[in-house]
């Protein structure tokens, strides 16, 4: 009997998590994002009729584009047209009628034997037949070390910012905004001078503990919260740095009492949700004044879904491939993340347009960086039942007016740092006004450690540049084949050696805490002070701008740092009004500049390591075609 009981409550959801049964997907539903197959790959748009016969010329050029495009399968590929037919290819056996006469087409055949359009005609014929050819139709399949370029079949509009319900809201343009990191989720690195961070007060959740033993704390936070952020910040962005939107991290434990639960230890405000005075509502009102939209962002849920600092609760767990698992597989913890977002859709949809704040929200993000090592699908499950719960809520009386229903609120799922499978999780829903949020760092991996000479991290900058253009493919993919991509963070760092930006020091396992001694003060210092490093880092803010608006657009993390963090050099590359001071980040972002951001290839320069003063060769173009505004360097 209880079975059957059980079975009826849920007849018509599927329960892949018990805790987020969901409408099932109905394979009927037509999917609006493209199939793999019908991806499209070709050789990049800088590389065309106008340069194609000096490039060929270029034994660099030719080499570089063969060792990488003849690397997939083996070098074998088929072509599509009929003409083409029962017929395998490869990079030593290309089809005949590119070439002249009858012999073996060979690749320094076609170069030899076509010029101009026709060449770069049977080029993209090659990358197409290549990327169609290879098994998984992966990005990096269309790749080819940069000279590939995806796009999405005709049916599938590109540049998603165009077609965004909120694209008149800010003057038909991409998102292009800052995070207001480190006003209600506190972060060690950010707000380096807050607090004596260490083992005791190491994140949010600890830091409200100690008011148990220091009663200036709470006083310290309202302080805060409504003194670092002023309308002259907010007025400066719209201004002055012509951004259009700011995304907004917040904790639970704001939504707490609304939503009928303890926020726990944490301090909250003393206002209740509902008050005009409320320390996010009034931070909302000075983005609205401004002009600027904001994306209200679950920055940490209960429970904390990743286990960093950044979600207000740092795990201690030592296996950090377990610091999700809490949020995830834990009841209570998802019962309350549901009622927290059932809190901040109402807030959206119904209590900030009672106070006249109804042009101002443009998404609501289910929640921040879910954790990477968890169980994708059932991330996906929480979106799922969250998209439906929100879709289903009906306003207490009449809705006021507002830009939003709960039908039509813009959700954003985050992607967990996990790309493809997207691909196929997402298939055969309504997923109407929702989008995906991916965040693009070059400070976290392995790779991004600081180098142990200036000459490497020189050639770092360079290849961290083209990697930045090399996104283009990725993020395409994304947007053709899930939901139209948002990057909602990045930054101008290429390593990790921002203080604390691992977490506060000799706490718990550190996540990817791989400096080895390598972040040298002086050299840091340095490059504040150079003339190449100006140069790139303005090329490496254009490149990334340029990338990320050919997507819904970008919201850099974050708009400033505190005091005492701004006396690290690297803040230079993490304060967004930092790096707009230095004149690594210019306007307007539609200039010709940033349209031209990855229309050139890029040189590399050779590598010395300091310990064994042994030359790392990087194949490199025999010339830079980057345009550098003329300036020079040494």
């Amino acid at each position: 009997m209880l079975r059957a009981a059980l079975w009826a409550a849920l007849a018509g959801v599927v329960v892949a998590s018990p805790w987020n049964p969901y409408k099932p997907q109905d394979p009927h539903y037509p999917t609006a994002a493209a199939t793999v197959s019908q991806l499209l790959c070709h050789i990049i748009p800088s590389v065309n009729a106008s340069n194609i016969d000096q490039l060929k010329n270029d034994p660099n050029f030719v080499n570089e584009l063969a060792k990488y495009a003849c690397g997939n399968n083996r070098g074998v590929f088929v072509l599509e047209l009929p003409e083409y037919a029962n017929y395998t290819y490869s990079c030593m056996d290309f089809p005949t009628k590119w070439c002249n006469g009858s012999k073996t087409c060979g690749w320094n055949d076609i170069l030899n034997d076509n010029k101009g359009q026709q060449l770069i005609d049977y080029l993209n014929l090659w990358f197409e037949g290549m990327f169609n050819s290879s098994i998984e139709k992966h990005p990096a399949d269309c790749s080819m070390d940069a000279y590939g370029s995806m796009s999405c079949p005709t049916h599938i509009k590109e540049e998603p910012w165009k077609n965004a319900p909120w694209v008149s809201y800010i003057n038909n343009q991409p998102i292009r905004g800052v995070n207001i990191g480190g006003l209600f989720v506190l972060e060690p690195w950010i707000n380096r001078g807050f607090a004596n961070w260490g083992n005791d007060i190491r994140d949010q959740l600890t830091l409200s503990q100690s008011a148990n033993t220091d009663p200036t704390v709470k006083s310290k936070l309202a302080d805060h919260w409504s003194t670092w952020y002023t309308q002259a910040d907010f007025d400066n962005m719209k201004n002055t740095m012509q951004l259009n939107t700011v995304r907004l991290p917040v904790g639970w434990w704001y939504f707490a009492d609304q939503a009928g639960i303890s926020p726990g230890d944490y301090i909250v405000p003393d206002q209740k949700l509902t008050d005009p005075t409320h320390p996010i509502t009034a931070v909302i009102k000075m983005a609205q004044k401004a002009g600027l939209k904001l994306i209200l962002d679950l920055h940490g849920a209960p429970c904390s879904q990743n286990g960093l600092d950044n979600s207000g609760n740092k795990s201690m767990e030592a296996n950090q491939d377990m610091w999700g698992d809490t949020w995830l597989y834990t009841k209570e913890c998802m019962d309350d993340s549901h009622a927290v977002l059932e809190v901040m859709a109402e807030y959206i949809v119904e209590i900030l347009p009672k106070m006249g704040v109804n042009d101002t929200i443009i998404m609501l993000e289910l929640v921040n960086e879910p954790w990477v090592y968890d169980d994708i699908s059932l991330v996906r499950d929480f979106y799922f039942y969250m998209l439906n719960t929100i879709r289903d809520k009906t306003c207490n009386g009449t809705c006021p007016p507002s830009y939003w229903t709960y039908k039509t609120l813009p959700l954003l799922f985050h992607d967990a740092f996990r790309h493809f499978p997207w691909t196929w999780l997402l298939r055969h829903y309504d997923l109407t006004n929702v989008f995906m949020d991916t965040h693009l760092y070059h400070a976290f991996n392995i790779a991004d450690i600081a180098s142990d000479s200036e000459a490497c991290d020189r050639q770092k900058m360079t290849i961290t540049e083209n990697i930045a253009c090399q996104y283009d493919g990725l993020l395409t993919y994304k947007s053709c084949t899930s939901l139209p991509i948002l990057v909602g963070e990045w930054s101008l760092a290429i390593d990790n050696c921002m203080g604390m930006l691992n977490g506060s020091p000799d706490v718990g396992r550190a996540w990817n805490n791989w400096n080895a001694g390598q972040c040298r003060p002086d050299d840091l210092k340095n490059r504040l002070n150079t003339l190449w490093w100006d140069v790139h880092f303005e090329n490496f803010a254009e490149k990334q701008i340029y990338t990320y608006e050919r997507q819904l657009g970008w919201t850099f993390w974050c708009y400033k740092v505190d005091n005492v963090a701004q006396q690290d050099p690297s803040s230079n590359w993490w304060s967004f009004s930092q790096a707009f001071a230095k004149g690594y980040i210019t306007v307007p972002y539609d200039s010709h500049t940033y349209q031209g951001g990855c229309s050139n290839l890029e040189a590399v320069p050779d590598c010395v390591e300091s310990n064994t003063n042994v030359t790392k060769k990087v194949m490199s173009l025999s010339t830079d075609l980057r345009n550098m505004r003329g300036k020079v360097w040494h």
